[in-house]
């Protein structure tokens, strides 16, 4: 049997079981379509409701969005915008475990390879942050490798690659992919988002000579970029401005002066010679 029948109904029965049954408690409809309008319609209501209503009103368009999915699992793409669109709220909610179930859904079943690649990264986003490098790793890495992802999404990949080797402290192999990053990614902001993050590694290592070398290189490698008078090239300056680490640098360098001022001995105050008298 393909397993798009089969996974809806492993998601189901792995979901808390008050979430499960706010899923089954959504009207039933004839039709995706009329489904698909009545989460509309729950997901409206969410936008005007007040502050205290805005968690259950969340969880109700979470179940609205999960019911189109877990009733029409065979309309894939419509299924897997559906389970997206749950797991946003979800995420929100902090439900990271039902989360989790209606974008693997996304990421394995929808037809659209932007939308695969978006579930993916949000997958390996909510497993980084629940402190499961490794399966966020192996998450990062296959979407990086991904011939059928979108380029800007496989760049972002890489990028979390790079970063995430640096958050549980391999550096060595932060660097070697946010150099990759730096160098290859296919479009120029990427590049300056990639620089911005291998300068903040070193910044945080405290090589203070390769983090200024490699804001070096960045202005260096755009710098064709930067004379444009267009659209992308403003875009290039603004970005390479804005970047973080050239005030974390001034910041870092300026500790290190001050550390070395405060360590160093205080210079020894020589006496004035004394007159001699005169005979």
């Amino acid at each position: 049997m393909h397993h798009a029948l089969l996974l809806p109904v492993l998601v189901a029965s792995a979901l808390p079981g008050e979430f499960e049954r706010e899923i089954a408690a959504v009207p039933t409809f004839a039709t995706s379509s009329e489904a698909w309008q009545h989460a509309l319609a729950v997901a409206a209501r969410l936008r005007v409701a007040r502050a205290l209503e805005q968690p259950a009103a969340r969880r109700a368009s979470a179940a609205a969005w999960a019911a189109v999915r877990s009733r029409f699992p065979l309309e894939r793409a419509l299924a897997s915008e559906a389970a997206f669109r749950a797991a946003e709220q979800l995420r929100i909610l902090e439900a990271d475990a039902a989360a989790l179930r209606e974008l693997e859904f996304a990421r394995v079943e929808s037809p659209d390879p932007d939308l695969r690649a978006k579930a993916a990264l949000e997958c390996a986003h909510i497993e980084r942050r629940r402190r499961n490098g490794e399966r966020a790793l192996d998450l990062y890495l296959a979407l990086s490798a991904d011939s059928t992802a979108p380029p800007r999404r496989r760049d972002e990949a890489a990028l979390w690659v790079g970063k995430t080797y640096a958050q549980i402290g391999r550096f060595s192999d932060a660097a070697r992919w946010l150099r990759h990053c730096a160098e290859r990614a296919s479009h120029a902001l990427d590049r300056i988002r990639a620089f911005d993050e291998w300068c903040a590694l070193y910044i945080g290592i405290d090589d203070l000579e390769a983090a200024a070398g490699v804001l070096a290189t960045a202005r260096a490698s755009l710098a064709p970029l930067l004379l444009e008078e267009t659209r992308l090239g403003t875009a290039v300056r603004d970005a390479l401005d804005a970047m973080r680490s050239i005030a974390a640098l001034e910041r870092a360098v300026a500790r290190r002066r001050a550390k070395a001022a405060a360590e160093s001995p205080a210079p020894t105050r020589r006496e004035p010679p004394r007159p001699v008298p005169a005979r």
